[in-house]
């Protein structure tokens, strides 16, 4: 047997690196086109974009490139206050709560920017995404409309009509997103036909959000999505009556679908009175209710350790021995308070509640930064990650947390600033 040239070996080498740095790409594409479909599909997809990251060429230079990226600094500095926190359990309770912890996920922008390093990859991956989500909008639709059947699921909750892989507020929020996308391309768009394609799309999902899926919280952030893009248009326009009336279109259909649209209308005014008064007079474990109950037990647990909170994952054991031998014991005991400062407040305190409104700040300033489309997109994302997080736990949920981490991750890089000096030197 002889043994090929040694002047080969490295460039088969570099081949096999080069094709498993391009598998590691597409795998962080699909990663993305997984995340509103399937949870072990997802945690596959970035299990292998990790591996062929380590394994693929030029692994030296491209994770510390992009560790040094504004959004993967911000992701690892949450994780250091996360496991801070976690080392805080640990002395207080001898139990290191870091195993199966959801912090590691704030690593997944550095792994996304080790794999996702040209504007192309980005966009595939974001287009992998709109897709999935397009796919899922297209099923939902079907099943309203009868064509397609309901799952089985839909006959024990009511409230899972027309849910596709995920219950009503996951995919409400993914499809959020996907109208934000459409409707980021559409105002941006010169084509004709272009704009009227994407602006379909959103329309397409508006209606999917607030007649078919009827999520309560998917329709209380559609409020500041609304004004945002009313407010988007109008700029746009610069006063040009054609936008100025779209604009005024927009924000005089935010108080006529709550108050016109009877399902909307039911959820967000009637239903919630209705719930408010079960709670105040019985007591009763309504979804509103029980938040109500989380909100007001918490406040006690945030006002024994103010500072720096009582440890990650600490909330939930405090909150069940608050209510423990209560009525309704069952129906009121929940794993996160329903509210994301909240929270934060109880497991890490002031100080890492401080550290994530910095962060959030940020994160929106450098968003300002970016090309019109992702500022756009990105902009919605994080109002929509701000509205819905008020009375949910997001962080908390696998498909809410890996959908907007793995959303950050693929954020493109924005312009470079240039001083004064810098642009005179340019002109002379």
């Amino acid at each position: 047997m002889t043994l090929p040239p040694m002047s080969t070996r490295p460039q088969r080498l570099l081949r096999v690196r080069s094709a498993a740095l391009t598998a590691g790409q597409w795998c962080a594409v699909a990663s993305l086109f997984v995340v509103p479909l399937n949870k072990p599909a997802t945690n596959v997809a970035l299990i292998l974009s990790v591996v062929f990251s380590l394994l693929g060429a030029e692994a030296r230079q491209r994770w510390p490139a992009a560790a040094r990226r504004p959004v993967v600094l911000g992701a690892l500095l949450w994780w250091l206050v996360l496991t801070l926190s976690a080392l805080h359990t640990w002395y207080d309770t001898s139990v290191l709560p870091l195993t199966g912890s959801y912090t590691w996920v704030c690593w997944y922008p550095l792994v996304l920017g080790s794999l996702l390093t040209t504007p192309l990859w980005r966009r595939r991956a974001l287009v992998a995404f709109a897709l999935a989500m397009g796919v899922v909008l297209l099923i939902s639709c079907g099943m309203d409309l009868g064509l397609i059947p309901q799952r089985a699921v839909e006959h024990s909750e009511p409230a899972m009509r027309n849910t596709v892989f995920k219950e009503y507020t996951q995919q409400g929020l993914a499809l959020l997103v996907l109208g934000s996308m459409a409707l980021a391309v559409a105002v941006d768009a010169t084509s004709t036909r272009r704009k009227a394609i994407f602006s379909a799309v959103a329309l397409l999902t508006l209606i999917n959000i607030v007649v078919m899926l009827g999520s309560r919280t998917a329709d209380v952030t559609l409020v500041p999505l609304l004004a945002y893009w009313a407010w988007r248009i109008l700029a746009k326009g610069r006063f040009n009556l054609r936008h100025t009336v779209a604009a005024c279109s927009l924000m005089v259909a935010i108080p006529a679908v709550i108050w016109f649209t009877p399902a909307v209308r039911e959820r967000l005014v009637v239903s919630i009175v209705h719930e408010v008064q079960l709670y105040a007079d019985q007591r009763v474990p309504t979804s509103t209710g029980i938040r109500l109950e989380l909100w007001r037990r918490t406040l006690p647990i945030i006002a024994t350790a103010p500072v720096f909170g009582h440890g990650l994952h600490q909330w939930a054991p405090l909150y069940r021995r608050s209510i423990e031998g209560h009525p309704d014991f069952d129906a009121f005991l929940m794993g996160h308070p329903h509210q994301e400062m909240l929270l934060i407040l109880a497991e890490q305190g002031a100080v890492g509640l401080l550290v994530y409104l910095l962060l959030l700040v940020a994160l929106a300033r450098y968003i300002r930064r970016l090309d019109p489309i992702p500022r756009d997109i990105y902009t919605c994302i994080l109002l929509i990650y701000l509205t819905a997080g008020l009375a949910n736990g997001l962080w908390a949920d696998f498909s809410h947390r890996h959908l907007f981490i793995l959303l950050l991750g693929c954020m493109p890089l924005a312009r470079q600033r240039t001083s004064p000096l810098q642009v005179r030197a340019r002109t002379e």
